[in-house]
């Protein structure tokens, strides 16, 4: 009777199982947007400033002089941020006989810090002496600032892993399988909506303080996963 000796055994099994090929590995891709709602902190405010008048040089300089008080204006209100854009001159062609008159105009953007939004009471009289001394409110909006956009993005990151990490198990259960390693994340967590509109108001004779009652915000992020499923235990 042939007897194996332990050692020629042990190295026949090793040959036997290194000749069986591997097991090919299941690969899921997984993409999820997560998302999360956040007040808004800041309310800004547009506002165009615009004269016209036969001479260029004229109209140019009221415009000059109502921003000049206009930020004066602003910068007596705590908190107020004030920049300047879009400063344009242009001719005004009249259909009819009306000599060519000239237009100048430019842009005032105010932002302040603003629990849910809301614009302090300050800041909304503000607009309301802007609107009396000519000044044109073309938007009042809410927005996000940049420290809570940042916090936000985190956590509706954090959630679209949560829904990747959730669809994996829940396939790989399917399979008689399990969730392996992660192996690439692609994560775009993009940028805030931007400012969200309220309301938008022209010049009217009483010029009253504009209300609002501005919504959360909603900040997404987009992740996609790569994942290897592995035999379950």
């Amino acid at each position: 009777m042939m007897m194996f000796r332990p050692a020629i055994f042990a190295a026949a099994v090793a040959l036997l199982s290194a000749a069986q090929p591997a097991r090919a590995q299941t690969a899921l891709t997984i993409a999820a947007t997560g998302q999360t709602a956040v007040p808004p902190d800041e309310a800004t405010a547009t506002l165009t400033v615009q004269a016209q008048d036969a001479s260029a040089a004229t109209a140019q300089a009221a415009v000059n002089r109502a921003m000049t008080k206009a930020l004066a204006e602003a910068g007596a209100v705590p908190g107020v941020q004030a920049a300047t854009e879009g400063y344009n001159s242009y001719a005004v062609t009249p259909d009819n006989n009306v000599p060519r008159q000239f237009a100048a105009q430019q842009t005032l953007q105010l932002t302040i810090m603003a629990k849910d939004g809301v614009p302090p009471t300050a800041f909304a009289n503000l607009l309301g002496t802007l609107q009396q001394q000519g000044l044109l409110l073309d938007a009042l909006s809410a927005d996000v600032s940049r420290p809570r956009q940042r916090q936000a993005q985190q956590a509706a990151i954090a959630d679209a892993l949560a829904q990747i990490q959730s669809q994996a198990a829940a396939i790989a259960a399917s399979l008689h399988e399990r969730a392996g390693v992660i192996k690439s994340l692609d994560v775009n967590a993009g940028s805030s909506p931007g400012p969200r509109p309220f309301m938008a108001m022209a010049i009217s004779a009483a010029a009253p303080a504009p209300q609002s009652a501005p919504d959360d915000v909603q900040v997404t992020a987009s992740v996609t996963a790569a994942i290897t499923l592995e035999q379950a235990p």
